[in-house]
């Protein structure tokens, strides 16, 4: 039974998904507060981690990364406490399931 794995994947009413990948993302955006510096951790593009982020702002009513534009020292993005609630159920899913 060690092998047994579940992933959690939920498909939002407007098409948009949320699986463990974006939820990875997330999670490294507010550890590293950059955009690039989380893609880095994923070994993807800065543009893919963008548009994974600009596809779950897009996804619900309010912001789950807000971005500082310009600014130096990695510090050019955060989750909004939306964005932490969302990582911390989605997470709490996770387990239960």
């Amino acid at each position: 039974m060690s092998s047994l794995r579940i992933s959690l994947r939920i498909y939002l009413p407007n098409g948009a998904r949320l699986g463990p990948g974006k939820i990875g993302l997330l999670e490294a955006i507010e550890k590293r507060r950059s955009i690039s510096a989380a893609a880095r951790d994923f070994d993807m593009s800065y543009r893919r981690a963008w548009l994974l982020i600009d596809e779950l702002n897009h996804a619900f009513s309010e912001l789950v990364v807000e971005t500082y534009p310009g600014r130096s020292h990695g510090t050019g993005a955060k989750l909004t406490p939306f964005g932490e609630r969302l990582v911390a159920q989605f997470r709490a899913v996770e387990r239960r399931a």
